[in-house]
């Protein structure tokens, strides 16, 4: 079968007219200085972490410096509580699950902005948040309650309930996505006490079956990233084939058709969520370098050309899609934006790429090829219906939001 030559945005990935949108899009509202700090309170810490990543990854890619980067940093003394995370101080005894996964972005910020630039106030608010917040949290994950549902959950969480001194997330098992921020923590300071509360967290996690529990899938490939890390600085075999085995899992119970992420694992009728589309990326590419399989180069390419060029939009920022499985073939889109995280957190993806460039590389008129379940490919991207044509998926970044509202590609089986 051969590809008929195709018009405009019917190209292939082009990270480098992603990574410029998306630079541009941190320009206007909500990653201003006048908007940055208006976080939703239900989940302290977590936009205003993920705001500051975002202009990180930016500056690593390009050097160029958003001035709401430095600005933000000078505010965070009058922005948060005495101890300088967001939010309230705990009572002893008590923990809100969204308060801790919220932070995890805040750490990561802290621990990359303290490592990139020695700033002293960055590692102070850091080792405060570490041991104000999470320390005294680590003995309730011995009660950490499995028994609620997600089916209130909407794009953003929210408390559904209280046990055992937790306040419990719609996002299941949201309690463990700071392992990613604290294992890097851990990584930059040496802190042995996080190394405890790690310990600790990762042994409870695995523990608890994030499938049959239905854990949201962003929160369980965020912390299987940080187990990664946390491998990375202790070199414990254990952690590492941890990881190369819930991955698997997810890959089986928990991404689509188009290798993005059902929202919760076991609800196909959800949407997906590109900041977990954006770990799985992550973990693919550090499982590739870290044992040298090449179903895990095969995965991080696919997981770039499919799932995550579906989800850039014309204005740079990134939204959610519907999930593509076998009963529902269709891939449309679910959300246009989603400002308060997916779009924040594509900046880590963007900086994957420009980090492995060699990875990322696509031929345009390459051979279709049909996998055992009947998926057609032409060099890692699936070949899709769209108005009667069968063409390679393309990046929608260059797609009004018009059109694309109307848009449908149908995976060929």
């Amino acid at each position: 079968m051969s590809i008929p030559r195709v018009d405009a945005h019917w190209l292939t990935p082009n990270a480098e007219r992603n990574i410029e949108k998306h630079f541009l899009r941190l320009h206007s509202a909500p990653y201003t200085i006048e908007t940055v700090f208006d976080g939703n309170p239900g989940w302290p810490g977590d936009r205003e972490g993920r705001a500051l990543l975002y202009f990180l990854c930016h500056y690593h890619i390009s050097g160029r410096k958003i001035p709401c980067m430095e600005r933000m940093m000078a505010e965070l003394p009058k922005r948060t509580n005495p101890q300088l995370f967001f939010g309230d101080v705990p009572a002893a005894g008590h923990a809100n699950e969204q308060q801790l996964s919220g932070h995890n972005w805040y750490l990561r910020a802290l621990t990359d902005y303290a490592e990139t630039f020695r700033d002293p106030f960055a590692l102070e608010a850091l080792k405060s948040t570490f041991e104000h917040l999470y320390l005294p949290a680590l003995p309730l994950y011995d009660v950490y309650s499995l028994e609620r549902s997600s089916a209130g959950g909407k794009v953003d969480g929210s408390i559904c309930g209280a046990a055992l001194g937790w306040e419990l997330s719609t996002d299941v098992g949201c309690a463990f996505m700071c392992v990613d921020g604290v294992a890097r923590y851990y990584a930059l300071t040496g802190d042995e006490r996080a190394r405890v509360f790690l310990e600790k967290v990762i042994d409870v996690f695995l523990q608890a079956d994030m499938v049959a529990h239905g854990f949201q899938t962003h929160t369980s490939l965020t912390c299987l990233r940080g187990i990664l890390s946390f491998y990375e600085t202790t070199r414990q075999e254990k952690y590492l084939q941890a990881v190369r085995s819930e991955f698997d899992r997810y890959l089986q119970h928990g991404m689509t058709l188009t290798y993005e992420n059902f929202n919760w694992f076991g609800r196909e009728e959800t949407w997906t969520e590109p900041c977990a589309v954006t770990d799985s990326l992550l973990l693919a590419v550090a499982l590739y370098y870290h044992t040298v399989e090449a179903r895990y180069r095969t995965l991080a390419r696919r997981i770039w050309a499919n799932g995550l060029q579906f989800c850039q939009r014309d204005n740079g920022g990134v939204g959610t899609n519907k999930c593509v499985t076998a009963r529902q073939p269709v891939l449309r889109i679910s959300g246009y934006e989603a400002p308060q995280c997916c779009t924040m957190r594509y900046a880590e993806a963007l900086l994957c790429f420009w980090r492995n460039p060699a990875l990322f590389s696509f031929e345009p008129f390459a051979p279709v090829v049909t996998e055992a379940d009947g998926r057609r490919f032409s060099d890692d991207r699936l070949i899709v219906l769209c108005n009667g044509e069968q063409r390679p998926i393309f990046s929608c970044s260059t797609v009004s939001r018009d059109a694309l509202e109307a848009l449908e590609l149908q995976v060929l089986f």
